[in-house]
């Protein structure tokens, strides 16, 4: 191939990349700018840039709004749920990866299994079981099932993280007498950096903008997560478009940032284990 030719099929490349990240952007842009005007402008000005930056909007959106208790409660749930899932998925992919035990096979067939199971199959069940439980209608039992809904993925991604790192360092710490929980947790641990971050991230996000769960499991306006928060603030406030597009852009900050922060050891845990 000439290099004319290698100097056009960047371009088009290169075109079809912006292309893509135009589409993506856009609609941001465009609900930050909403964001940012008053209600008239936006009547006389919908897609254009605001003429004068009303920060005071997300001031708005937190306190009268309510936005700011959503998040909070958004946190409460997804802190939690991402320590909880990630301590079960290291050691449950360990497990799967290194160690040699009757069924091991079988047992990582039904964590797979969960990864078929669409919520909206299983979520009148689990409020049936919870109110049995008595977790119906509270955060903790809403932690407990973003949680089961998570790990099954995360096991997925854990244990192919741990096969890919050489074996010789488990033995390593075994011969030096130290235990299979020293090898997890100064070894092999810090070593799956780049899938704990895929862990996150993507419990994160799922959780995070989960709608079907906390609709089914909570009931109670002062429990309501980011996602039911927002439905119900669209529907309380329609004529406020202004408010209802700072409310979307405060609740999006999280997301957002935690993938910028995380995005490269997110790229590397996705793709650890791919080539074995």
């Amino acid at each position: 191939m000439s290099s004319r030719a290698r100097v056009a099929g960047r371009a088009v490349l290169h075109a079809v990349l912006v292309g893509f990240a135009f589409v993506s952007i856009a609609p941001i842009a465009v609900i930050v700018s909403i964001a940012l005007k008053t209600n008239t402008e936006l009547a006389t000005n919908p897609l254009g840039p605001p003429e004068h930056w009303l920060f005071a909007n997300f001031a708005e959106a937190w306190a009268e709004a309510g936005i700011g208790r959503y998040i909070l409660n958004s946190v409460i749930v997804v802190v939690p749920t991402l320590v909880l899932v990630i301590v079960v998925a290291s050691l449950a992919g360990y497990a799967f990866a290194l160690l040699r035990f009757p069924g091991r096979e079988v047992l990582f067939a039904v964590f797979l299994v969960g990864l078929t199971l669409p919520a909206v199959s299983i979520v009148i069940a689990l409020s049936f079981i919870q109110q049995g439980m008595g977790l119906f209608n509270t955060l903790p039992g809403l932690i407990l099932a973003e949680a089961a809904l998570c790990i099954p993925l995360a096991v997925f991604l854990m244990r192919a993280a741990f096969r890919d790192l050489p074996g010789e360092l488990r033995e390593a710490v075994l011969v030096d007498g130290g235990t299979e929980v020293t090898s997890l947790v100064r070894v092999m641990f810090p070593l799956a950096r780049p899938a704990v971050s895929a862990v996150t991230v993507l419990t994160f996000l799922t959780v995070w903008n989960d709608y079907l769960l906390p609709l089914v499991l909570i009931n109670t306006e002062s429990l309501r997560t980011i996602p039911l928060g927002l439905a119900f603030l669209k529907t309380a406030f329609t004529a406020d478009v202004v408010l209802i597009a700072a409310s979307t852009t405060l609740a999006a900050i999280p997301s957002i940032l935690i993938y910028v922060l995380l995005q490269r050891q997110f790229i590397s845990g996705i793709t650890q284990g791919s080539i074995k």
